[in-house]
């Protein structure tokens, strides 16, 4: 949007509505009629959209465009909106004051219709409803998510850990931890989405344990686990048999309040194999435990 102007904002625009909005409607000029006074169209909100994106702003032109637009449109389009938007390049936070005051003095003028503005921002904010697909349609370019996934590393682990290392909990000695087993997953009835989590994490657990070996106090470890141990069964008596909600507050537990970025999100991913592989979280099946031939692999 920074860099495109006159059709090539328009054409990004059409782009970016006919992926968001299935009833939007591009409209091109047609002979003598020209658009009708406007650009787009969508019909179960009855919004009109007209765009103006010149390289340089020019309040008169801006006038005289946005008064042609509505007067077009007033005329030529009775009963067929009841919103008209003006879609703008301009990427100074604002409109200018002249714009704001046309809308105003067309909203006092025709009363039956709303008149807004639609900015680079508001834009930005209709396509991140996109998903993956459509994004990567709207930009034209594929979008490299897995390839900036596996460049998780120690950095990324090390202040998850110290989080939960401060949050810990004295809990007592840690109980006397079991030896970790193929069947825990299907023991606990974790859902294919949760044993995804844990996979996704499994790479980067080995991260974990070098964190830990370059302690000096050796005892972090063990009062950091039992302190993660105390929260789960804390959510284990809370949620009862939904492991797949145990496992999410779990992952909360490691990230704390904040959104996290993408890279602190898969970090956390790590540290959660790495307790539930070290028998830290989750029930541990007894020695003998076979899962049915029904829940080999998932629920039953």
């Amino acid at each position: 949007m920074a860099n495109s102007t006159g059709n090539e904002f328009e054409k990004l625009f059409h782009r970016l509505m006919e992926l968001r909005h299935d009833d939007y409607i591009p409209i091109r000029t047609a002979g003598n009629i020209g658009d009708l006074g406007g650009d787009g169209l969508r019909t179960t909100t009855r919004t009109l959209y007209a765009c103006y994106a010149p390289e340089t702003l020019d309040v008169s032109s801006v006038r005289r465009k946005f008064r042609k637009d509505v007067e077009s449109a007033l005329r030529q389009r009775p009963g067929q909106f009841d919103v008209f938007v003006f879609v703008h390049n301009d990427q100074r936070g604002g409109v200018h004051p002249e714009v704001s005051a046309l809308l105003m003095d067309a909203g006092r003028d025709h009363p039956a219709i709303a008149f807004q503005q639609a900015g680079p921002q508001k834009l930005w904010a209709e396509a991140l409803y996109l998903d993956l697909p459509k994004m990567e349609l709207l930009l034209e370019e594929a979008i490299p998510v897995e390839r900036v996934v596996y460049r998780i590393g120690l950095a990324e682990i090390e202040p998850l850990l110290k989080h939960l290392a401060q949050g810990r909990r004295t809990v007592g000695p840690p109980a006397p931890v079991a030896l970790p087993t193929t069947h825990k997953m299907d023991f606990n009835a974790l859902s294919e989405q949760a044993r995804a989590v844990l996979q996704a994490g499994r790479p980067y657990s080995y991260l974990v344990e070098q964190y830990y070996q370059g302690l000096i106090d050796l005892r972090e470890r063990d009062e950091t686990a039992a302190g993660f141990s105390a929260y789960y069964a804390r959510m284990r008596d809370e949620f009862g048999e939904d492991t797949d909600e145990i496992l999410w507050q779990m992952q909360r537990y490691v990230l704390g309040q904040e959104a996290p970025r993408w890279d602190r999100d898969e970090a956390a991913k790590g540290v959660l194999a790495y307790f539930f592989d070290e028998c830290d979280i989750f029930e541990v099946p007894p020695a003998d435990w076979r899962p049915a031939p029904a829940m080999e692999g998932g629920r039953p």
